[in-house]
């Protein structure tokens, strides 16, 4: 892989403005924040597996050094947790005063384990809560075993169980700021989790109170709205996973965002971030032969569309 420059990336992160409405409106029981709150989001790093990710992280650090958002948030398949990449971690660490962590079914590789995560990160927690800036934001952990339909995606588990949803169901209940949502695997979309129809449940009784729902993972480029919540992929910062013998296409630049929630105005504000194909497209591998992967047409591509998420005031 080339090496990356971080002065292209930073040419290249500029806002698009793709407008998505959220139905209904936040509660006005809700203590909203009065100045607009910013935070830098990357997923899918894999620091570890590709070559240059760890390029690919200081790249993200450095923009954000510019932009000085109130907090970072990464959405797993970040660093495997052991000694090896510790660095990086601290990196990210000390990049920012309100970190955000949410575990990767790749953090599990290796035999490693979410306690090792936890440690590696200094997280409270497989899933917790935690505020800034006056948005209330709730990681949450898909890596649960005890799916019915466990198999579906492969070796790894891709599930949210009971408990982990009473406890969100506490925290959403007792919300009194404007909510966001952060996982790994997605709740909707491409690649979501097994028992993705029976949080889109519990998640929609809640919607006046939840401004977006993100996740890494599946490593696209997508939106979806289902029962009054939005869910956005973003996509990962390195690379496709094609499968098979070409096994990946990555991406010549890194790929990450900022959001920017302006509670005054009614809206999420997404960066854009476009890059290219480093080698073969997927189109070009043949990934979308013989009707193959049509559900994935469109949402495979080296960026995280720019979008401007409102809500009703």
């Amino acid at each position: 892989m080339s090496s990356l420059s971080r002065r292209s990336v930073i040419k290249r992160f500029a806002l698009g403005t793709i407008p998505m409405v959220l139905p209904g409106m936040l509660s006005a029981r809700l203590q909203v924040p009065v100045r607009p709150v910013t935070f830098g989001v990357i997923t899918d790093v894999h620091i570890g597996f590709v070559p240059g990710a760890e390029e690919r992280l200081r790249t993200f650090l450095d923009v954000m050094k510019k932009v000085k958002p109130d907090g970072l948030i990464q959405m797993g398949d970040f660093a495997y947790p052991d000694a090896r990449y510790q660095s990086q971690v601290d990196m990210f660490n000390a990049a920012s005063e309100h970190t955000i962590h949410a575990i990767g079914n790749h953090e599990l590789d290796h035999g490693l384990t979410r306690d090792d995560a936890m440690k590696s990160w200094g997280i409270p927690g497989y899933y917790y809560a935690q505020e800034v800036g006056g948005v209330k934001i709730v990681v949450l952990d898909g890596n649960d075993q005890g799916s019915p339909t466990y198999g579906t995606h492969g070796g790894y588990h891709s599930y949210i169980g009971p408990s982990q949803q009473a406890w969100l169901e506490n925290e959403l209940s007792e919300a009194k700021q404007p909510v966001l949502i952060v996982s790994h695997q997605p709740l909707a979309g491409v690649g979501a989790l097994d028992n993705a129809k029976d949080m889109q449940e519990l998640l929609s009784k809640y919607k006046d109170k939840i401004m977006l729902a993100l996740n890494g993972h599946a490593h696209i480029d997508q939106h979806v709205e289902v029962g009054g919540v939005n869910y956005l992929h973003i996509n990962s910062a390195s690379y496709f996973w094609l499968g098979g013998k070409a096994r990946l296409a990555p991406y010549k630049d890194a790929l990450f965002t900022t959001l920017k929630i302006d509670m005054e105005a009614g809206s999420i504000s997404v960066e854009a971030c476009r890059s290219r194909w480093a080698k073969s497209s997927p189109e070009e591998t043949g990934y979308f032969e013989a009707g193959k992967n049509v559900h994935k047409r469109g949402l495979v591509k080296p960026e995280i569309s720019g979008r401007l998420i409102e809500w009703s005031s």
